[in-house]
C-alpha cells in the first residue's frame, strides 16, 4: 500500500511532488476516491481501511480481498473556526446585566475550545482517497447499489 500525504502545509509524501512557484513541493491537486465504482469494493481490505479512517458503516464486516498497489492520498485541512455565539439582543423591558463578578479563577475556554499556552487548538479533518489501484476493475456506481440506504456517499 502506498501512501501520499499531502497536505499544504505538510510536505510530506512517498514520491516527490512537483516544484512549485517558489521552489518548495507541492501537492497534487485532490482525486475522488475510485473504489465507489470498482467492482472489488465490498471485498476489499484497502477500502475497509479507508472506511475504518472516517468513521463511516462498513460494507462488508470481513473483506477477503488484498488489493494490488492501491495508492492513498491523504488530506490535512484545517478546519474553520465556528462562529462565536450571538448575544441575545436587550429587551426593553428587562434590566440592565450586571458587570460580570471577578472570582480569580482563571478564565475557562468556552465549549469546543481549547486553550495551550494561550492559543486555540486548531480543528484538523483528515480525508483518504484511493487514486489508483493495480486492481481496479470499473464497475459504476457499486458501492450506491450496495448502500443504497446510506445517509451519504462518498466522493
Amino acid at each position: 500500500m502506498r501512501i501520499i500525504a499531502s497536505p499544504a502545509s505538510l510536505a510530506v509524501a512517498a514520491r516527490p511532488a512537483a516544484a512549485g512557484v517558489f521552489g518548495g513541493a507541492r501537492c497534487a491537486p485532490p482525486r475522488s476516491c475510485i473504489c465507489i465504482n470498482c467492482k472489488w469494493v465490498d471485498r476489499c481490505k484497502t477500502y475497509h481501511w479507508v472506511e475504518t479512517q472516517h468513521e463511516q458503516e462498513h460494507v462488508t464486516a470481513a473483506p477477503d480481498f488484498e488489493p494490488v498497489d492501491p495508492q492513498i492520498q491523504v488530506f490535512i485541512r484545517e478546519e474553520p473556526p465556528p462562529p462565536p455565539p450571538r448575544a441575545p439582543a436587550p429587551s426593553p423591558i428587562s434590566p440592565a446585566p450586571s458587570p460580570p463578578q471577578s472570582s480569580g479563577a482563571a478564565a475557562v475556554p468556552a465549549a469546543g475550545e481549547a486553550a495551550v499556552a494561550g492559543e486555540m487548538l486548531r480543528d484538523l479533518t483528515t480525508e483518504f482517497d484511493v487514486f489508483a489501484c493495480d486492481a481496479f476493475t470499473e464497475d459504476s456506481g457499486r458501492w450506491l447499489r450496495l448502500m443504497p440506504d446510506a445517509g451519504f456517499v462518498p466522493s
